[in-house]
């Protein structure tokens, strides 16, 4: 896979490992006198929580991804999966690293959490 996006910003890089999003079942049960209530809204992809994660980053895309999460505002993700959604960015983690031969500074073990809101 590669060319995700997430608002307008195409990652330099696109994430190691990443939940694909699906469908899930949204219902309840209820214990009643004589069984059981059984509730069922259908399936849904909205609510579910999505993990990007990435080995190694650079410093000017985890900038990218954290002015996106400062927005605080629905933004489009495109995994290049078939579908897009609409999504808020819940956090972004990423371990600074200096690299003091090459002076350089990366990012390790970044972790990416979307909330999906709806299907584009």
């Amino acid at each position: 896979m590669s060319g995700q996006t997430l608002n307008s910003y195409e990652f330099w890089r696109d994430p190691n490992n990443f939940t694909i999003p699906r469908k899930v079942k949204f219902s309840a049960s209820v214990p009643t006198y004589g069984g059981v209530a059984y509730f069922s809204w259908g399936t849904f992809t909205a609510g579910q929580e999505i993990i990007l994660e990435w080995d190694q980053m650079t410093s000017t895309m985890f900038d990218q991804l954290q002015t996106i999460l400062e927005f605080d505002t629905q933004v489009v993700w495109n995994p290049q999966t078939g579908t897009s959604y609409n999504v808020e960015v819940l956090q972004l983690e990423g371990r600074y690293v200096r690299n003091a031969l090459l002076d350089a500074e990366y990012r390790e073990d970044v972790k990416l959490s979307l909330l999906i809101r709806s299907e584009v």
